[in-house]
């Protein structure tokens, strides 16, 4: 009776958790009045492949039908489009705060300088709901078009059958954990938008009469643009990657080779960033070397060795998650 737990646990996954229990216990009376007495294996996959896909089943069963995406995604797209505008409106009002408080002088009254603080953050809010709402819609929108919401891996269409069914062993060890996609989350939005739209912020800083101030960015703004189009486009990728986990919240090899396919990439982007030596602002080497007193080639030095020994690590780091996926799908 396993296939049959395993497929009622497809249907109801699909649906809204106070609907779940009522679904699987009238789901399971109908399955086994379909099943003649003392049912074979071959009578349980023919009863369920009469039943057909977990996914459209569901849909029947829905009590209210929604299309602004569809049925089939309605339900995790407001779940990803609350989970993203929390994150978006976060990391845009801390970027937004952070270039006021480092960027702008402190004058006028603390009310002034509050309400000045207050307005750019709360700006800063808007535009994050504006970019979440939007990128995430487009994501869901191209998703639903792939047949992810019948049931089906993206860009696929093959027919759903049975022996599509997970096994219940599968589902707890394949699972994806919605916390570390959630922090996967705020660190691309984080990182994305800071290169994006702020890559000055990234610097070192000294103290002047009020407050603090930029002493020179780490990166050279004219060089960076040269890569910011590849950066975006890998994290509107990795982006797409995170909603499909969310979705799908258990690993598959289409997905494992998806992730492995983007850690690679993102891979060598950060080992060709490290080898320009026109990424780095010799300004920013100047300011260190005098912060330090070390002689500016030891400098040089040091922050190639520092751009190598980050870039080994994130190689190492990427490719390990990747083989450590490929290895719970082998066993």
């Amino acid at each position: 009776m396993e296939l049959i737990d395993r497929y009622l646990y497809a249907v109801t996954s699909h649906l809204p958790e106070d609907i779940r229990e009522d679904v699987k216990r009238e789901l399971q009376a109908n399955i086994e009045d379909m099943l003649p007495e003392n049912p074979s294996e071959s009578d349980i996959r023919e009863v369920l492949k009469k039943l057909g896909n977990p996914a459209n089943l569901a849909d029947e069963y829905r009590q209210v039908k929604r299309y602004l995406i569809g049925p089939g995604l309605y339900d995790q797209y407001l779940s990803v489009l609350k989970l993203v505008i929390s994150i978006a409106s976060m990391v845009f009002a801390s970027i937004a705060l952070m270039q006021g408080v480092i960027n702008s002088p402190i004058l006028g009254s603390p009310v002034e300088v509050s309400i000045k603080l207050f307005t750019n953050a709360l700006a800063a809010v808007f535009e994050g709901i504006i970019q979440a709402a939007l990128w995430v819609t487009l994501i869901f929108a191209i998703l639903e078009r792939t047949g992810i919401d019948k049931g089906k891996l993206p860009f696929t269409k093959k027919d759903w059958s049975p022996e599509d069914l997970p096994s219940l062993s599968e589902i707890k060890k394949l699972k994806i954990s919605r916390s570390e996609t959630a922090i996967s989350m705020i660190c691309i939005i984080f990182f994305t938008s800071l290169l994006y739209f702020n890559p000055q912020l990234i610097a070192l800083y000294t103290k002047g009469q009020n407050g603090l101030a930029t002493a020179a960015p780490l990166f050279v703004t004219e060089c960076l643009n040269n890569y910011i189009l590849i950066i975006v486009c890998l994290a509107l990728v990795e982006f797409s990657i995170l909603i499909y986990k969310f979705i799908a919240t258990r690993w598959s090899i289409p997905l494992a080779i998806a992730d492995a396919a983007h850690n690679i990439s993102i891979s060598i982007l950060v080992c060709v960033m490290a080898t320009d030596n026109s990424l780095i602002n010799e300004n920013f080497i100047s300011e260190f070397s005098n912060l330090t007193n070390l002689p500016l080639s030891q400098i040089n030095e040091i922050t190639f060795k520092a751009l190598w020994g980050f870039a080994i690590v994130f190689v190492i780091i990427n490719l390990w998650e990747s083989i450590k996926t490929f290895v719970k799908l082998r066993k």
